[in-house]
């Protein structure tokens, strides 16, 4: 698996909006190796148009609605350096239909914890669960436990770099029902992407357009990291 280049301006966009309703995400950094992540996992042909990590500073997430124009609003507000306060009450112009939307929005050199905001007109089940470096959300799940079993998958391993920390928290959200729409397939698309500030480049894996009651894509994905886990270890 290749390792994607930085893009001056944002990472993983879209030229339109794309719906991800039924969708569960995670975001987060490590502060002490500058490394910054998203995976996410949906019911949905492609979950990844959701996303941007914007290099050295944080990412983004927009789902639910996953109105394209208020994440590039909010990647632009990070690039200038603005607060997480700042980039999320942008995001949330009435222009962009914020109550159709679920926001999480990290930065890197902050000690804030990320925000998340999930609107009103999103279907249950919804919410978020908040670390002190991550967050997890998800809407139309089948249950809180979604992100409840995320949310401890990601603090239990510690131990483990950032990526594997995010493969192990969506692995987790899958095992607890994942998107109640694809019953015991759980999800038909899943992605993860991870900048790495010590070679300047991104991790970046999808699975993708996976037939409805065909095989789980966070289980796929999960395999083409561990190929992939294994092809750097040879580069050791």
């Amino acid at each position: 698996m290749k390792k994607t280049g930085i893009l001056l301006f944002a990472i993983l966009t879209t030229l339109f909006s794309t719906q991800c309703y039924a969708t569960w995400s995670i975001i987060a950094i490590d502060r002490k190796t500058g490394e910054i992540g998203i995976v996410g996992a949906s019911c949905t042909f492609d979950v990844s148009g959701i996303a941007s990590i914007v290099p050295g500073k944080g990412a983004i997430v927009v789902q639910a609605a996953s109105d394209y124009f208020a994440r590039m609003k909010g990647v632009e507000l990070m690039n200038n350096g603005k607060s997480l306060n700042e980039i999320l009450m942008a995001m949330k112009d009435v222009r962009f239909n914020p109550e159709r939307q679920q926001y999480g929005v990290i930065l890197l050199n902050t000690d804030e914890s990320p925000l998340v905001y999930s609107g009103s007109e999103i279907n249950d089940w919804s919410g978020e669960k908040i670390g002190k470096d991550f967050a997890v959300m998800g809407n139309i799940l089948p249950s809180e436990q979604v992100v409840l079993n995320a949310h401890k998958a990601f603090n239990a391993n510690r131990d483990k770099p950032l990526a594997e920390r995010l493969m192990l928290a969506l692995k987790a959200g899958e095992e607890a029902g994942g998107d109640k729409r694809c019953e015991t397939q759980y999800a038909r698309s899943a992605f993860i992407m991870v900048y790495k500030p010590q070679d300047g480049a991104i991790l970046k894996l999808a699975v993708q357009g996976i037939e409805k009651g065909g095989k789980p894509a966070v289980t796929l994905l999960n395999q083409q990291f561990d190929f992939w886990r294994k092809e750097e270890a040879k580069k050791q």
